[in-house]
C-alpha cells in the first residue's frame, strides 16, 4: 500500500485547497471546481478522483470539527 499524504495544495491559498500525493496518485483541488489529477490507472481515473473529492471533503470537515473554540 502507498503512504498517503494530505495537505494544504499551495502555500498562497486558503486551507480548502487540498493535495493528496502518493507513488501513484497525485490530486489537487484548486478552488470549488477545479481540480488536477495524475493516477497510474486511466481506466479507474473518474472514480479515484471522485474518492479524491470525498477524502478532501472529509479533511476539510475534521480540520472544521477539530478548531479551539474561544
Amino acid at each position: 500500500m502507498d503512504t498517503y499524504i494530505i495537505k494544504k495544495a499551495y502555500h498562497w491559498t486558503n486551507d480548502h485547497d487540498i493535495e493528496i500525493k502518493s507513488e501513484g496518485v497525485l490530486f489537487v483541488e484548486n478552488g470549488a471546481h477545479g481540480f488536477g489529477l495524475e493516477c497510474n490507472n486511466m481506466k479507474n481515473h473518474k472514480k479515484i478522483a471522485t474518492k479524491c473529492h470525498e477524502i478532501a471533503d472529509l479533511i476539510r470537515e475534521i480540520e472544521e470539527l477539530n478548531k479551539i473554540e474561544s
